[in-house]
């Protein structure tokens, strides 16, 4: 992405011993999951156990960063000064198509805030707002990729 969406004032991200990997994998800009080991299920945010099966052990899987809207709001009042000059955005929860029920909390780019739309296909795209640490955007999915 040529200009962050990340304000020079906002903290960063905390990175703790479960969200490492996928720290990790997205300042490498891939897109992953954290998936039980035992009973198999996606989850997001990170967390040490297994929320179905009580499980500790997990994998980390790839995503295609793929997804689609699956509710959002559009932002008109910034929390932040820095801020001011941004909104109207949109902050979107996206269902990723090969997340096994995983929706990522992230903000739409790419399109005017009235033409946002639930089910709208979407991508992600990476917005490198400090060294080694990048954060996952959504833009409008090329018609192309979008399904029926």
């Amino acid at each position: 992405m040529s200009e962050s969406c990340f304000p020079p004032d906002m903290p960063l991200p905390a990175v703790s011993r479960e969200t490492l990997p996928w720290w990790q994998a997205a300042a490498e800009h891939r897109l992953v999951a954290q998936c039980c080991a035992a009973c198999g299920r996606t989850r997001h945010p990170p967390g040490p156990l297994c929320p179905r099966c009580r499980a500790f052990e997990s994998v980390w899987r790839e995503l295609s960063g793929r997804g689609a809207v699956y509710t959002y709001t559009i932002v008109h009042q910034p929390f932040l000064r820095s801020l001011a000059d941004r909104v109207p955005y949109v902050v979107a929860a996206i269902e990723l198509e090969d997340g096994g029920g995983v929706r990522l909390l992230s903000t739409v780019v790419g399109v005017a805030p009235q033409d946002v739309r639930i089910g709208l296909p979407v991508e992600v795209i990476w917005d490198d707002v400090a060294p080694g640490i990048a954060l996952p955007r959504f833009r409008p999915a090329p018609a192309a990729a979008q399904r029926p």
